[in-house]
Order: structure tokens, then C-alpha cells, then sequence
């Protein structure tokens, strides 16, 4: 048995007040250590990977497979893929690659949330470099080099309440209709001008320095402006709040207001009246770039299909809108899935056919009887997605076949598909399970890389 001092050593031996204030001192440091710990994992963070290689020469393109990837891409100079996940973005290289590789770069916030994701190249007017942005659910922006990952300028623009990522497992809604970014160009010098939308204010920007070209508040009730969109050297938006509703068309590079306008018949009325039927259609990407607008004078409107199966009686009228604003109705363009070249639109009859109209008087240039989706078209080439899940490329000149390409990995595949990203001689096609939106990612994606990425070279 031990007596004297040795006891004392002993915890349990020490007085009563010794015990408490060591206690309390102890119970101090554990909470000081879990705060500075919690603060260092949860403080506000940019964490930034710069790309330490030069870029190779772009390939060959080849109509061929390349490969299955996790993420869906935003393609760059032939050189660079760019990807978003919820609170990431990155690049990786090359772009045929079978995989998502090492990143090249990579950027990240921390707690914000990645809402859209667009690029400008190099190769438009008065670029030297290329630019990627990207919008965060605080309303930061920041747009970062292609090739380095480097942040060359950030604003910030009041974030629209609840916006958060939406990309899912790809990230194909994040950068194939990405959040508050809109793009386009100046009628004049054909410059490109980026559009930062977020609550209730329009701000346009220089892409490569930032630089304010002009900002827009509107001082109306929230939330009546959240329809929106570009053309090709417009900005156009709806005040959903005036009776009856109205669209505003402004120019991009000034942000001078050129006109407002009603489609014929709209009328005061309740909400599903006055809030007349309004959609983007020929669009770049996402809302950018759009080259005509469907609109009818009630919200009521059907689709054509809709209407020829007997469920409704009014569809909408394509309408284009001029650089100086004047709004002018197309009456022959009667088909869901459209898109317009030029003078050229092309037009999914059912899903045997496609033929292109002229976008001046209606009449028919060509006619194919080729049976698949249209998804995309460009000054060269109509593409199609049969339902043997080939790329079919056809002539816009005369509608003739001009190369097919397989799109299925394995001989059994079977897929759905939504989003497809057709950019310089790539497409990238998400692949979906069952469709279903309200599915776990597992169902809802068809594998757990579900893009396919092809080349639609010669």
C-alpha cells in the first residue's frame, strides 16, 4: 500500500477544487480543438490546381467511338474537356481519351455550390485566350484560363434564392443549360458578350477581362423576370407581372432597350391567359444563341403533336427577332423539333423523315426519309440519332446520308437520352436508364459512365 506523497499523485487523490479546475480547463481545450478543427474543414474555401504541362496539338477528329465517361463535357480548342460537379470544376486532356482522366487543372469552392459552366474560345473576335466561367450558388463568378486553370477576373451577382447544383451525376444540366450565364455577341464588332443573370438584375460582361458593359435592375415585384435567354446579338426577357405579360428585347452589347412586344391576341385576363405560352427554341447551347422563339397569345398552348393527337387546339408560332428588335412571325414552321441555319430551317416531320423549308417563304428544299431524332444541325450538316443508336450526318445542302456512326459501346446496349452536346467535330451523348428523373441516380442513369463521346470528323 502506498502512503505520503506518492498518493498524491494519483488523480483521484487531488483535492476537490483541484479536480473541477482541471476539468473545466480540460473540457476548454477538447472545445478549442473541435472549433479550430471545424473551421479549418468548413471555412469558406477556393482551392486552385494549376495545369503544370502544355497542352498537346489537337487530333485528327475520326467518326469513330472514343469513349464512356463519368461526366458530361464541355469541349474547348479540340484540346480540353471541362467538367462540373457540385462544388468542382475541371479540366482534363486529350479530348479522345476513353476515360475522365487526371485532371489537367481543377478548381473548387467550399460551401458554394457549382449552378453553370460556360466557355469562350480563343478563336472568337478579340480573343487571345480561352475562357472558362463559372457560377456558384452565392452568386460569385469566376472565370479561369482554359489551358492553366489560373482565375484571371471574379464578380459577384445577388444569387436567385435556392439555387444550387443540378447536374447529377454528369453534370450535363450544369453545362449544357448552365444557371445565369448567357452568352451571344455585339451586332457591331461581333465580339462576344457574357450575360451574368441572377435575382432580379442582368449584368454583361466582357468575357476575357470582366469588364462591365452595362447592368440591369429590374425594380418590379421579384421573381417576374426569370424567363430569359439570348439571341444571336440580343437579350430578350419576359416581365411575367405586367397585364398582360411582356416581352422586353435589348441589345446585348449595350444593354439600350430596342423594343417590347406581345404575340397578336394577348389579352387581360387570368394568370394562364395573360402569362401568354413563351419558349427559346434554335438555341446555341442551353438559352444562348437562340435563333427564333415559339409564342401564342395564351398559356394554354400545346404542342403540335399534342394538337394532332387531339389534346388541345392552339399551338404556338415560331417568331425570330431582328438585331434592331423587330419581332416577325414564321406561319410555316409548324413542328416541335425545329432548328434553324440561316435561311434554312430543319424540321422533324415523325420520326421517318426530315425535311428542311426556307426560313424566307416556306418552301421545301429537301426531303429525307431517313427515320431518327433530329438533335443538331450547323451551316454543313443535319445530325440525327436513329434507333439503331447511330449518328446519321446528313447534307444540309441536299439531305443525302453522308457518314453514320456507331454510338452503341456494346452490340446489346439499350438507352434513353435527353442532353446532347454536338461542339468543333465531338458529340457527346448522355446516356439515361429509365428516363425517369425522379429515380435514384443507379436507375436513372443508364451505367456509371453514362456519357459516350464520338467524333464526327471525315
Amino acid at each position: 500500500m502506498r502512503t505520503g506523497r506518492s498518493a498524491l499523485l494519483r488523480p483521484a487523490d487531488w483535492p476537490r477544487p483541484v479536480r473541477r479546475v482541471l476539468t473545466g480547463v480540460g473540457v476548454i481545450v477538447v472545445v478549442l480543438a473541435v472549433t479550430i478543427t471545424g473551421y479549418r474543414t468548413l471555412k469558406p474555401a477556393e482551392t486552385v490546381s494549376l495545369a503544370t504541362r502544355p497542352l498537346a496539338s489537337p487530333e485528327p477528329i475520326k467518326s469513330i467511338q472514343y469513349g464512356e465517361l463519368r461526366n458530361a463535357p464541355l469541349i474547348v480548342d479540340g484540346q480540353l474537356r471541362i467538367y462540373a460537379e457540385q462544388r468542382r470544376v475541371f479540366a482534363d486532356t486529350p479530348v479522345t481519351a476513353i476515360r475522365v482522366m487526371t485532371p489537367h487543372w481543377a478548381y473548387r469552392r467550399w460551401p458554394a455550390e457549382v449552378v453553370g459552366v460556360t466557355t469562350v474560345e480563343k478563336s472568337k473576335t478579340g480573343g487571345t485566350f480561352s475562357v472558362v466561367v463559372t457560377k456558384w450558388s452565392d452568386g460569385v463568378v469566376v472565370a479561369l484560363d482554359a489551358e492553366t486553370g489560373e482565375s484571371i477576373w471574379q464578380t459577384r451577382i445577388d444569387p436567385v434564392a435556392g439555387e444550387t447544383y443540378q447536374g447529377r451525376r454528369t453534370g450535363a444540366a450544369t453545362v449544357y443549360n448552365p444557371d445565369g450565364l448567357l452568352l451571344t455577341s455585339a451586332s457591331v464588332d461581333k465580339r462576344p458578350v457574357l450575360i451574368i443573370t441572377g435575382k432580379d438584375q442582368a449584368e454583361a460582361v466582357d468575357p476575357w477581362t470582366g469588364t462591365n458593359r452595362w447592368t440591369k435592375t429590374f425594380t418590379e415585384a421579384a421573381g417576374c423576370h426569370d424567363t430569359q435567354w439570348t439571341g444571336p446579338t440580343t437579350y430578350l426577357v419576359k416581365d411575367t407581372c405586367a397585364a398582360p405579360a411582356i416581352l422586353d428585347i435589348y441589345d446585348a452589347a449595350t444593354g439600350i432597350a430596342l423594343t417590347q412586344w406581345r404575340p397578336p391576341g394577348a389579352s387581360l385576363g387570368p394568370a394562364n391567359v395573360a402569362n401568354w405560352y413563351l419558349k427559346p427554341t434554335s438555341c446555341v447551347i442551353g438559352r444562348s444563341g437562340c435563333a427564333l422563339f415559339e409564342a401564342a397569345a395564351t398559356g394554354d398552348a400545346v404542342s403540335f403533336t399534342a394538337a394532332d393527337e387531339g389534346l388541345g387546339t392552339i399551338t404556338p408560332t415560331y417568331y425570330s427577332a431582328a438585331p434592331d428588335g423587330t419581332v416577325t412571325a414564321i406561319p410555316f414552321a409548324d413542328k416541335d423539333n425545329m432548328i434553324a441555319i440561316g435561311d434554312t430551317m430543319v424540321e422533324q416531320v415523325v420520326t421517318d423523315y426530315i425535311w428542311a423549308i426556307s426560313r424566307t417563304d416556306g418552301h421545301q428544299l429537301w426531303r429525307s426519309e431517313v427515320a431518327g431524332q433530329l438533335i443538331a444541325a450547323d451551316a454543313d450538316n443535319v445530325y440525327l440519332i436513329n434507333d439503331e443508336y447511330q449518328l446519321l450526318v446528313l447534307n444540309m445542302q441536299s439531305g443525302a446520308v453522308t457518314s453514320s456512326t456507331e454510338l452503341r459501346i456494346r452490340p446489346d446496349d439499350r438507352w434513353l437520352f435527353t442532353q446532347t452536346y454536338l461542339h468543333d467535330g465531338y458529340l457527346a451523348v448522355e446516356r439515361l436508364g429509365s428516363g425517369k428523373p425522379s429515380d435514384v441516380d443507379d436507375r436513372y442513369y443508364f451505367s456509371s459512365t453514362p456519357v459516350v463521346i464520338v467524333g464526327v470528323g471525315a
